[in-house]
């Protein structure tokens, strides 16, 4: 009977692939309801995207501080620089958009904003005649600065905000539990004195408008491997602080649609 060879290499390889420790990995899960005071009812933070950075407030602080001195357009008055009209405008605000791709366009909607009926015609000229084809295809004939024109310039300030620096991960809230969730965080506790959680930061980055102001999270947190962290987004009340949060609200600029006054 012929004797089986085994290459000790291999033998040596997979007896130390037994041993190679676990990752240490962490989760985190961010709320997306906020009480906004005055308001009775919480605020959903729906398609809202989220940023998490290693090291806590002060390890950022620089970042923090280019956050608190940048400049951002409101998405009410960047369409209408775009000379957006004043129903293209509606038609964002009436769910919290920031793009024609945040939600299905309809025949209704088509009839009332002309941006849309535009759109569609071209569309319909395009596609032989077929009404399905041309509303799928619609946004394809709309102006790049109304399609996609506000994300490239958020992503461009974004850019200069970060300033070289990479998020470890980031997450979207969806449309019904209105979470953020972030999985696999590597954490770095057990290569540091064996302490169970590390120190992240959290932070939406680009202003979210509601109602008639903007509001930005900068937020320290704890992860560590042993359960799901999470994060309830604060906004202070009678001028008292979020506990381990910068919360940036400034009033947004009044603009009118057609004439971009800004009051």
């Amino acid at each position: 009977m012929p004797i089986l060879r085994v290459p000790l290499l291999v033998v040596l390889f997979a007896l130390g692939a037994m041993y190679i420790p676990a990752q240490n990995l962490g989760s985190l899960e961010v709320a997306g309801r906020v009480k906004i005071p005055g308001q009775k009812e919480q605020f959903k933070l729906k398609r809202k995207r989220f940023y998490l950075f290693r090291g806590g407030l002060s390890a950022n602080k620089a970042l923090i501080d280019r956050l608190k001195t940048a400049e951002f357009t409101s998405r009410d008055c960047f369409y209408c620089q775009m000379k957006a009209s004043p129903e293209y405008i509606a038609w964002l605000k009436a769910q919290d958009c920031e793009s024609p791709y945040c939600r299905k366009i309809t025949t209704d909607d088509t009839a009332k904003v002309p941006e849309f009926q535009a759109a569609y015609e071209k569309s319909l000229k395009q596609f032989g005649g077929k009404p399905a084809i041309a509303t799928d295809w619609l946004t394809t004939n709309l102006a790049p600065s109304l399609r996609d024109g506000f994300y490239r310039q958020r992503k461009s300030l974004l850019d200069t905000i970060l300033g070289g620096v990479k998020p470890e991960q980031s997450s979207m809230t969806d449309s019904v539990s209105v979470f953020a969730i972030f999985i696999d965080i590597p954490l770095k506790a057990a290569e540091t004195g064996g302490k169970s959680t590390e120190t992240f930061l959290i932070s939406n980055l680009v202003p979210f408008e509601i109602g008639s102001k903007s509001y930005l999270w900068v937020c320290e947190t704890e992860i560590g491997s042993n359960k799901k962290a999470k994060l309830q987004l604060l906004v202070p009340e009678d001028g008292k602080p979020a506990r381990k949060c910068e919360v940036i609200i400034k009033d947004l600029p009044v603009c009118t649609a057609g004439s971009c006054s800004q009051k």
